[in-house]
């Protein structure tokens, strides 16, 4: 079989960048869409330093994965390539807030960010998904979802639980096409941002995203094939 190519969202992120840096080095043909030029730049950096030459396999396009115009050219570049092998719904965003204070604007963003991109970008890949012989999704939830989160992540929960449900429903749905549907649920994960707003904390209790994407390396990988509608927790 050719390379295989993966489409992640998110990718220019602090985890994004692990994870693409971890297709990249096994062989794939990445698809990035970004938002970001400053968090593109950091993307070709760490590629770089890295990974050389791997950024020959990186292609970069700038989307908004809410924006339907944008998601239907992402869709014509996939037709381009003829197929997709994998997809990683990494994009999302945090909002913190009770129940009381949190306002339907912020309540609409964390669906949308968390929930929405993960619709609309696994409807806009799932025809060339269906062309692969090894089709895979792994999508990003978090562990607040799994076991309710701590007070003041209402709108933050509920997006994230929405991804869990989606990814058990795509499981069924997408089996008789053989493609694998799975989640990853870190509890805290190891970046800069992370550390800077939790000082105190114990960094050793977290999930690196190195880890992350080893996971998802062997959920998009042949010894991964059996494994489906699986919400898979990471960090202790």
């Amino acid at each position: 079989m050719a390379e295989s190519i993966a489409l992640v969202t998110g990718g220019t992120g602090g985890l994004g960048r692990a994870v693409v840096l971890r297709l990249l080095q096994r062989g794939d043909r990445v698809i990035v869409p970004w938002f970001s030029q400053k968090e593109v730049d950091l993307l070709t950096d760490h590629i770089d330093e890295h990974a050389p030459g791997a950024a020959k396999r990186l292609e970069l396009m700038a989307a908004d994965l809410t924006d339907p115009e944008d998601l239907e050219g992402l869709g014509h570049h996939i037709e381009e390539l003829g197929r997709l092998d994998v997809l990683c719904n990494l994009a999302g965003g945090f909002a913190m807030n009770g129940v009381a204070d949190t306002e339907i604007s912020e309540w609409d963003r964390m669906i949308g960010m968390n929930a929405t991109t993960v619709f609309l970008t696994t409807r806009t890949a799932l025809p060339w998904l269906r062309k692969s012989d090894e089709g895979a999704i792994v999508n990003m939830a978090a562990v607040p979802a799994v076991d309710g989160g701590g007070a003041g992540m209402v709108a933050y929960t509920a997006s994230k639980a929405a991804v869990v449900a989606m990814t058990k429903a795509m499981a069924r749905e997408f089996g008789e096409d053989d493609i694998t549907v799975n989640a990853i649920a870190p509890k805290i994960i190891d970046t800069p941002a992370n550390r800077e707003s939790m000082p105190d904390a114990n960094f050793a209790d977290w999930v690196t995203p190195e880890a992350i994407a080893d996971e998802i390396a062997h959920l998009t990988g042949p010894a991964g094939r059996r494994v489906s509608g699986n919400v898979i927790v990471m960090g202790r």
